[in-house]
């Protein structure tokens, strides 16, 4: 089944860059049913249920996000990088929206932690130039 959704893919590519190469003037209505080919494609391999596991999806994302390039670049498409991240910025809030973090990460440090990162090199700086110069001092 996978291989048969390739070689369906593939054969539609190379459609495309035939029809393109015969002189067809592509515009953003062929750009448009393109994106949305790729996005069907995605929704279509894609278990929704399971939408928010990585592991899950990271197959289905690579080929919509393969599929998303293809389809700028062989439409030669002037700005195709703005188009590509609208793309997947719409993807991202229609597919991924309600997904969150499995752990929020912690950015700040727990403040015990924090307040011996800072006394602890400062005393030893403090006791470290107290050595010295009792050990200067005492050379004389």
């Amino acid at each position: 089944m996978a291989s048969t959704r390739v070689t369906v893919l593939s054969c539609t590519f190379v459609m495309l860059q035939l029809l393109l190469a015969a002189g067809l003037c592509p515009d953003m209505q062929t750009y448009d049913s393109w994106m949305a080919w790729c996005e069907d494609e995605f929704t279509y391999s894609v278990n929704i249920s399971y939408i928010c596991d990585w592991t899950q999806t990271i197959e289905p994302y690579s080929r919509v996000t393969k599929c998303a390039e293809a389809v700028s670049l062989t439409l030669n498409c002037t700005d195709r990088r703005r188009l590509f991240d609208v793309f997947m910025l719409d993807l991202h809030r229609r597919f991924f929206a309600n997904c969150t973090p499995l752990q929020e990460p912690d950015f700040d440090a727990p403040d015990d932690v924090f307040a011996a990162a800072v006394a602890i090199p400062t005393i030893l700086v403090w006791v470290a130039v107290f050595a010295w110069t009792y050990w200067n001092a005492n050379k004389r």
